[in-house]
């Protein structure tokens, strides 16, 4: 039997035992109440479970579960996957039914009809020269600012010809400021390498927001990092961060869905904060995260090219 054809089965027993604990509540309730009527089921207590309702409550129950215990989600070659939710992971607690709000260029997050979220944006040299003042004026409470990366071929690191432009002037408009490099680590030693690079350029600024390791696919089956298994990627990504925390540094990973499920063995980052990037409406992850990155196509006064725009939940920028 297959996990679907196992848990669709579940389901049905579910549903027929709630059908079954609702007819014995019907009779208990009506022996209480007449002798005479002992058997019968009143017709306000009856359930109206037509074939159509049963199906779609069936269908309810079924994608729950699968929700619950299971990210889904289609491989390079467009196999759909199920993987297996680690419980050992925190799980996130937002509620995101009718607590999104798009007003003026940002996305909010709200409860009880209170903004609880914090803007945020990331930057490299491909946004060109920024004017941080129209930035801060915009409303935006925070920033991350690429400070190099790794080459994908020849595994070169270097510095974003922006940074220390970018972080000197989102610190002096009074942003929250974090960096993060792009990595093409394959090994833990590697990663130690790219986190020495990052902790040496840092050390001029008093930023106060982490240290991010940038792990995401470069696109390119020739690239350095192609053919790594998730045990190898999470180890090097590992060396990052690490030294990172070893030198009194926050630090958190950034991926998307199918980075997190498929490319990295997500045992190895227990205790680490995630920065998770998906585009759409609504996010899929189910462990918890401290930023949301929902568009690479924002706008915002004072930078002349698409910006990524991003959600904080952990009150960046407060």
């Amino acid at each position: 039997m297959t996990n679907k054809g196992f848990a669709k089965w579940i389901v049905i027993v579910i549903i027929e035992l709630v059908l079954l604990l609702g007819i014995l509540t019907g009779i208990s309730l009506t022996r209480s109440h007449s002798k005479a009527l002992m058997f019968e089921i009143p017709q306000e207590q009856r359930m109206d479970y037509s074939n159509e309702r049963i199906l779609a409550l069936e269908d309810s129950l079924y994608w729950n579960f699968v929700n619950h215990r299971f990210i889904l989600i289609h491989d390079k070659e467009g196999v759909l996957q199920w993987v297996k939710i680690d419980n050992a992971f925190g799980r996130h607690d937002y509620d995101f039914d009718s607590t999104l709000i798009d007003e003026g260029y940002f996305k909010y997050y709200t409860e009880d009809g209170q903004v609880t979220s914090t803007v945020g944006i990331d930057v490299s040299k491909y946004q060109g020269t920024i004017d941080w003042s129209q930035v801060k004026a915009a409303g935006v409470d925070f920033a991350f600012v690429r400070v190099g990366y790794r080459g994908y071929g020849n595994g070169s690191i270097r510095l974003d010809e922006t940074y220390d432009y970018n972080v000197a002037e989102a610190l002096k408009n009074d942003l929250d400021v974090g960096v993060y490099f792009y990595s093409q680590a394959t090994s833990y030693e590697e990663g130690v390498e790219e986190a020495r690079f990052v902790l040496e350029q840092v050390k001029a600024y008093n930023i106060n927001l982490p240290i991010v390791l940038d792990t995401e696919d470069a696109m390119d089956d020739s690239a350095r990092t192609a053919n790594l298994t998730p045990e190898q990627r999470s180890e090097a990504c590992r060396g990052f961060l690490e030294t990172i925390e070893s030198a009194g540094y926050e630090t958190m990973i950034y991926a998307n869905l199918s980075w997190i499920a498929l490319e990295l063995d997500i045992s190895q980052f227990y205790g680490y904060d995630i920065w998770f990037a998906q585009y759409a409406n609504e996010p899929r992850l189910p462990y918890e995260y401290k930023i949301w990155q929902y568009t690479a196509e924002g706008t915002v006064p004072g930078i002349s090219q698409p910006v990524d725009l991003n959600i904080g939940f952990d009150f960046y920028g407060e």
